[in-house]
């Protein structure tokens, strides 16, 4: 996330005060993100340093106070804790950074932004005491400092500003493309194509930039036409649109963050609606295509009830063993008519006028479903081109609520690998029903949170059911409530039954009997009479 070395230098240099003298209270490793570091310094004053290791990710700041804690941290690095800070140092040309404390032990920050990122507790002896890195590099290899080349040196058919980026200067791609468009210089363009006044203003320029950034108070979050904001410590007239300034680096550092994983959601959510719309475009294409089969075939309805009738009229309808019949039809045609050598010319008269009913049938259903099936064509392609121009994410759910309509589910994946069947019941309100006892105790006592209505057939066995909709702690409507009762009994050992008691309570009055797959015991339950009926139906 941080490329460029004099931002990374800004901000060791804005926190190092703040942590220097401090003492470390935990190290908390998590999966996807990477450290977060708690201190005390010396106003005995917590202090929460969030260091993130994901490839793109890199970086560390100070934990803004409105940031909720994560969870499934596990401890890591357990010999630095107690241990004080003495030092927070940066190397001159790398960005790894180096905690000193008082017991000459390090804690090494390799911000790559790769998988070769990293961090390392190393002992004062030299060896490291614990690994948080995917890199499959020894620790020592990727210490060492790179050999930076002078922008000229590089072939003559690299474009400008990748020699810029990757010089001895390390602007990064964003600095070095401002210095190409403050000397009119066009940033692809390759360095043999450069004159030497060019080269003179383009040095000149990029000493003049790097200036500017190391004495700039601000740092600025710039609007991208995709992807998260651009932190930059300087304005760039490439992306002229300025979201934010901040006066403090690690505010900023911590916004774009936020920015980031806000971005991600959004594509994770895109991503997901757009599989769901392909999964949807490529069933309705399959049954307009069927639909398309059946209407070719239309004229075959008229041809079959002839070949039928044409078989009725011949003088032996007993005669077994022909393949095949030519007669005349009523126009003097002649017609070839297939037969089953098994069956008689009457049988196979009787079949030619079945198939012509069938077809018949399957064609007016046919005729009557293309309309539908072509408006849902054109339905799901203009939600495609929304989800292609969508930017925010109340635009991803207005169309996956529309997909929801139009394409309700029955199942949903529950916890622990299980699956349970869904019915949305109107008013906001859906139920959840269990297919077995292990999906059972999963919907219960894995997916259902504690204000959730449980319900289950009393005195039989049969599935759970969690409805969940409403407001905390409010009863669904009578009607929502029949209805659910009325499921949740269709799925039980009384579908048999007129009249079906059926229990319910919120879950979190809900226990489990130990050893007894899918069995309960209901604390505070209530009785609700329904009349059975399967799912669809409602209860009058």
């Amino acid at each position: 996330m941080i490329a460029h070395h004099a931002t990374l230098s800004r901000l060791v240099r804005e926190i190092a005060p703040e942590l220097v003298h401090s003492r470390v209270l935990r190290l908390l490793q998590y999966p996807r993100q990477g450290l977060v570091l708690e201190v005390s310094n010396s106003s005995q004053e917590t202090v929460i340093i969030d260091i993130w290791l994901r490839p793109g990710l890199t970086t560390f700041f100070r934990r803004p106070p409105y940031w909720a804690e994560l969870e499934t941290a596990r401890p890591w690095g357990e010999e630095l804790w107690g241990a004080e800070l003495r030092a927070l140092t940066l190397h001159p040309i790398e960005r790894w950074i180096e905690w000193l404390f008082h017991t000459g032990d390090r804690l090494v920050l390799l911000l790559f932004g790769t998988s070769q990122s990293g961090a390392f507790s190393i002992a004062a002896d030299g060896t490291v005491r614990s690994c948080l890195s995917k890199a499959q590099t020894p620790y020592e290899q990727l210490c060492r400092p790179r050999y930076l080349p002078d922008w000229k040196t590089f072939d003559a058919q690299t474009p400008l500003y990748q020699a810029l980026a990757r010089s001895a200067y390390q602007l990064g791609t964003f600095y070095a493309r401002e210095v190409c468009y403050r000397c009119g210089v066009e940033p692809e363009i390759p360095l043999a194509q450069l004159s030497g006044a060019e080269r003179s203003k383009v040095e000149a320029e990029a000493h003049h930039l790097l200036q500017e950034i190391a004495q700039s108070s601000t740092a600025l979050l710039l609007r991208r036409p995709q992807g998260p904001p651009l932190l930059s410590l300087i304005p760039l007239r490439e992306y002229p649109d300025c979201i934010a300034a901040f006066l403090s680096l690690h505010e900023a550092v911590a916004e774009r963050v936020r920015h980031t994983l806000r971005f991600e959601e959004f594509q994770r959510e895109r991503t997901e609606l757009q599989k769901r719309l392909q999964r949807y475009q490529r069933q309705v294409g399959k049954r307009l295509a069927d639909i398309e089969v059946h209407l070719r075939h239309a004229t075959r309805v008229e041809l079959y009830r002839l070949w039928g009738s044409l078989l009725l009229s011949q003088p032996d309808l007993c005669q077994r063993g022909l393949e095949q019949l030519e007669v005349q039809d009523w126009w003097g045609n002649l017609q070839r008519i297939l037969l089953n050598p098994a069956w008689t010319i009457r049988e196979n008269a009787e079949h030619y006028f079945q198939q012509a009913r069938r077809m018949e049938t399957s064609l007016r259903y046919a005729q009557s479903c293309l309309p539908q099936l072509q408006q849902l064509q054109a339905e799901l392609q203009h939600m495609q081109q929304q989800l292609e121009q969508a930017t925010l994410r109340h635009q991803l759910r207005d169309i996956a609520r529309r997909l929801d309509e139009r394409f309700p589910l029955r199942e949903v994946p529950i916890q622990q690998g299980q699956r349970a069947r869904v019915f949305p019941l109107g008013r906001g309100f859906v139920l959840y029903v269990g297919k077995d006892a292990f999906s059972n105790d999963a919907l219960t006592f894995g997916f259902a949170r504690p204000h959730d209505l449980f319900l289950h057939v009393r005195g039989s066995p049969g599935a759970h059911g969690i409805l969940r909709g409403g407001r905390k702690g409010e009863l669904p409507p009578p009607n929502i409530l029949q209805q659910a009762a009325a499921i949740v009994a269709y799925y039980s050992t009384a579908r048999t039954t007129a009249m079906v008691a059926v229990s319910y309570t919120w879950r979190k009055y809900v226990r489990k009997v130990k050893g007894v797959p899918g069995a309960v015991r209901l604390e505070r339950e209530e009785i609700v009479w329904v009349r059975l009926t399967a799912p669809g139906v409602k209860n009058r």
